[in-house]
């Protein structure tokens, strides 16, 4: 991820605070560079995380790291579609994400990983304990996030659905509309 302040990086660093002292040997792995660096690094070391938030900057491998982790968080505050986690599912791991944006559209809270509310460090080390403690419900979700990874997110599926998109556009025009309209900027 981009280390920038809608990625929420910082409430990923607090949550891990409470985490390890639930889950000792719990360890966060941030991929990712950017402007939050040196600010993520202080906020680890104030919280004497050292030993368990490992900031790795750019790395060309993410998808062979994304297969060794138990489960994978998105912390965003805002977020688009966000294909990091669509990468995660791809690799049958269970996934912790915040309710902004697109996140909810892919992540089915229960069934393929949990969703908790924006900004709130408390429910996400909540959930990233549930799921660090419980093997069998991470592998189900890692599972199930798969299986709709390939049903729901597959390319043939947005060709179908944008070429849908254009057809319902066209089929809007009104009737013996031929003109062409320019705009002259």
């Amino acid at each position: 991820a981009a280390l920038v302040p809608h990625k929420g990086q910082r409430y990923l660093i607090d949550a891990a605070a409470r985490v390890v002292r639930a889950v000792p040997d719990a360890r966060f792995v941030v991929v990712g560079g950017g402007e939050l660096t040196e600010t993520l690094q202080r906020q680890i070391k104030h919280l004497h995380l050292e030993k368990h938030v490992f900031l790795t900057g750019f790395r060309p491998d993410v998808l062979s790291l994304l297969k060794s982790f138990d489960l994978f968080v998105m912390s965003s505050t805002t977020e688009g579609l966000g294909t990091s986690v669509l990468d995660a599912m791809a690799c049958g791991r269970a996934v912790v994400a915040t309710k902004a944006g697109g996140l909810p559209e892919m992540v089915v809270n229960g069934e393929t990983g949990l969703l908790v509310p924006i900004r709130d460090h408390d429910a996400l080390a909540d959930a990233i304990v549930r799921l660090l403690r419980n093997e069998a419900q991470r592998d189900q979700f890692g599972q199930a996030g798969l299986a709709r990874a390939r049903r729901v997110f597959n390319a043939q599926r947005m060709v179908d659905e944008t070429l849908n998109v254009y057809e319902r556009l066209v089929d809007t025009r009104p009737a013996g509309d031929t003109a062409r309209h320019v705009s002259a900027d």
